[in-house]
């Protein structure tokens, strides 16, 4: 989040530095420093695309994960509906069996009752137990006839509570596995509810990434419309440049220069023309010209006789002189404290026509000196 507010920021400060970067293009403004400008907003153009692209497979990419986790989800609700529809039926086994322990119970009662009852009786006939029972008898045939009687009922008593016992054991162990199979179904519920609210975690964050990232759209579509236009119009001013160029070179045929130019001001070359590391934006860009190091305040001249084209403040140039030479030559003095001439000024070779400053994008107090031959920036060391 901090990365997106961070980005947003960097885009809107560059498109503001655009619009006031054209804001202070006039009809004087200098072509190296519009197609500059066209450059620099092509780039950004390019990198808003780039971006835009990057956070609409974001975007596709999300949408993908949450139709997943959408599936996943309703997966889930199925299996944990399922798997309590099975709790449902094992509970209702195990009720069912509970019933069954509940009768087998009340069947061993009765016969321990009827058993109880037996030996009642015998015990109301005056026998203190089964022995004496049978062996308080007249005679062997008492004795057998007893016996029979009382065989006959062990048995039928031992063969009724063997079966039941029988039937109770395998009830017992159904309902073993009946609690088991519900335990086992329990942990399953208990695992896919835990898998669905992982999922749900999963599809709010999916949702607030595509929350942020379709904000992040809407500025990058936003910031790459107002680029365009930046573009649109830097291209159409730079066009009103070269036609103001053009017209008033044809206007002023008249050659003032001499085509022998003189150092504008005494100094140390800080920077020389062609590729280098912009000292302020940080980033490789051809040097139109070369700097030359000075004091604050020390007097600048005219490099040679020529008409003031432009006199004022333009862009990173900060305060600027634009002097036309005649046959395609001009000159460029930039990063100025003070200018000492006007717009449609005629100057003569050595007039002082300014003085060292660092108006504009400069580090330190220096002149910007340029060298144009038909508007295109040349070596001034290869004139000086």
């Amino acid at each position: 989040m901090k990365n997106f507010f961070r980005r947003l920021l960097a885009g809107l400060a560059v498109i503001m530095f655009l619009f006031l970067a054209l804001s202070s293009f006039g009809s004087g403004a200098s072509l190296d420093e519009v197609q500059n400008q066209i450059m620099q907003t092509n780039k950004k153009l390019t990198e808003t695309k780039q971006r835009e692209k990057s956070v609409l497979g974001t975007l596709v990419k999300t949408q993908q994960e949450l139709e997943q986790i959408d599936t996943n989800l309703d997966n889930l609700s199925n299996k944990i509906g399922n798997t309590e529809q099975q709790i449902a039926t094992i509970n209702t086994q195990i009720n069912q069996t509970e019933s069954e322990l509940e009768a087998l119970k009340t069947q061993i009662g009765g016969h321990q009752d009827l058993l109880n009852n037996r030996l009642k009786a015998i015990y109301i006939h005056g026998y203190q137990s089964w022995l004496e029972f049978l062996f308080n008898v007249k005679d062997f045939s008492e004795f057998v006839s007893r016996f029979q009687m009382v065989s006959r009922f062990a048995s039928v008593d031992l063969n009724i509570i063997q079966k039941l016992q029988a039937q109770q054991n395998l009830i017992i162990e159904k309902k073993k596995e009946i609690v088991q199979k519900q335990q086992e179904l329990t942990d399953q519920k208990t695992l896919f509810v835990g898998l669905k609210d992982q999922n749900k975690k999963a599809l709010d964050q999916k949702k607030a990434i595509t929350q942020v990232k379709q904000q992040e759209l809407e500025i990058i579509q936003g910031s790459r419309g107002e680029l365009e236009k930046a573009l649109d119009e830097l291209e159409q001013t730079s066009k009103q440049v070269e036609a103001e160029i053009r017209a008033y070179q044809e206007k002023n045929q008249t050659i003032l220069g001499t085509g022998k130019y003189i150092w504008p001001v005494h100094g140390r070359i800080a920077q020389n023309f062609g590729w280098r590391m912009h000292p302020i934006l940080r980033k490789r860009e051809y040097h139109t010209g070369i700097d030359i190091a000075a004091e604050y305040g020390t007097p600048i001249m005219a490099a040679d006789s020529g008409i003031v084209i432009f006199a004022g403040f333009n862009g990173g140039y900060g305060k600027m002189l634009l002097i036309d030479h005649g046959s395609g030559f001009s000159t460029l003095y930039g990063h100025t404290s003070v200018l000492l001439v006007d717009k449609g000024q005629t100057v003569v070779k050595g007039q002082i026509v300014a003085k060292i400053g660092t108006t504009g994008l400069s580090t330190g107090p220096h002149l910007h000196f340029e060298i144009r031959k038909n508007g295109t920036p040349v070596n001034p060391l290869d004139y000086l």
